[in-house]
């Protein structure tokens, strides 16, 4: 038996019990909230998490969530592990459409990888299925967060420890047993 996974920033917006076509929301993650994202995501910390989106609903059904985010994290330096402060801001923009259903989305990451680039570019210009008319803009809120922050944090004037470059250099000076086949393989067609 599969558990249903809750999302750690979860907000629920209901698209049918809108009462405008357009309606703007302001998200805010609480402690407990951030303290699970960073989890999450393996940071130090979420100081802060926080988005103001507009919602707008189309005739055919579709909706449009979209507006800034902005988060304060605490990353692991990639070199020293030493704490990493960033402030990460992006736009979130994102199409529901109900003409989508979950079962035409991969659900998994090897679906993917016997796609061409095309079809992977054509995957992301799909707009994300809208289920019973709700959409967690927490979720998006978080999975934009997890895009946008930088992927390798790096203090300022951070270094290689002294170990990793002597190893490094190290690798610099083997001989390449390629380059000695390649050799023996000169030596033997000469012989011919």
């Amino acid at each position: 038996m599969s558990k249903k996974y809750t999302p750690e920033f979860s907000r629920i917006v209901n698209t049918e019990e809108q009462v405008s076509k357009k309606e703007k929301i302001i998200l805010e993650a609480s402690a407990q909230e951030r303290a699970a994202l960073a989890k999450r995501f393996e940071l130090v910390s979420i100081d802060s998490l926080t988005a103001e989106l507009t919602i707008i609903a189309a005739s055919n059904g579709e909706v449009t969530v979209r507006g800034p985010m902005h988060a304060q994290i605490v990353q692991s330096c990639v070199t020293t592990l030493e704490p990493v402060p960033e402030m990460v801001e992006d736009e979130v923009k994102v199409l529901f459409s109900p003409h989508v259903s979950e079962e035409d989305m991969p659900s998994n990451p090897d679906d993917l990888e016997d796609l061409s680039e095309d079809e992977l570019m054509a995957l992301l210009d799909q707009p994300e299925p809208l289920v019973d008319g709700k959409i967690d803009v927490g979720e998006v809120v978080s999975q934009f967060l997890a895009v946008a922050m930088n992927p390798y944090p790096r203090k300022d004037g951070a270094e290689l420890p002294e170990a990793a470059l002597i190893e490094e250099e190290a690798d610099e000076e083997r001989p390449n047993p390629f380059a000695k086949l390649a050799g023996l393989k000169e030596q033997l067609e000469k012989k011919k």
